[in-house]
């Protein structure tokens, strides 16, 4: 009996262990100019938000989008007060983009509906807010501290990763000079076109 228990915790604790190995090695593998792992979460009217409906090389529904965009994910949950702070920013930023081929999005890391929704209303919230109850995307994205910021370019590729938030006028200056290169792109005329 006492070498059957042994056996059962030293399993317990190896399998317990390698799933920490893999989280650690998750989260410190993803970086940037790693293609963004692929995603699909329900917002809060239970529409499901596909990542690869706004970007990558293949679109999921091509004739549904036909541009594609960027993205800027903030993985946070509603008693997170630096999340709270890098909102109105994000916000900000949403606003400064409008009309641009980009999409912000708030995920919200293992709380429930029933939690999330009151927050939403709350805050007047503008960035639609997507669910990640299990936390599986979370984990995908190594967002094991929050707030954790991802942007990924139009090709699916990651192009920043940030952990907390400090100064919302530098994160303000860093994300623009990130992003303008990619949504203000100029038309260039090829020689010899009319």
């Amino acid at each position: 009996m006492l070498n059957r228990t042994f056996f059962i915790l030293s399993l317990l604790y190896l399998l317990m262990s390698t799933g920490a190995a893999r989280e650690t090695e998750i989260r410190d593998s993803l970086k940037t100019g790693d293609p963004a792992p692929t995603f699909s979460l329900p917002d809060l009217n239970n529409n499901y938000v596909f990542l690869r409906d706004f970007c990558g090389e293949k679109l999921r529904k091509p004739w549904k989008n036909k541009i594609r965009h960027a993205m800027v994910l903030s993985f946070f949950a509603t008693w997170c007060s630096p999340c709270k702070q890098e909102i109105p920013f994000l916000e900000e930023l949403m606003d400064y983009y409008d009309g641009k081929p980009v999409k912000f999005y708030l995920i919200d890391v293992g709380e429930d509906r029933s939690v999330v929704e009151p927050f939403v209303k709350k805050s007047k919230l503008k960035i639609p807010v997507l669910l990640d109850r299990y936390m599986q995307t979370a984990q995908r994205y190594g967002a094991q501290s929050i707030p954790r910021l991802v942007v990924i370019d139009k090709d699916g590729t990651i192009i920043k990763l940030d952990e907390g938030f400090d100064d919302g006028r530098l994160f303000i200056s860093e994300m623009k000079q990130l992003l303008d290169p990619i949504l203000f792109e100029q038309a260039t005329i090829k020689p010899g076109a009319n």
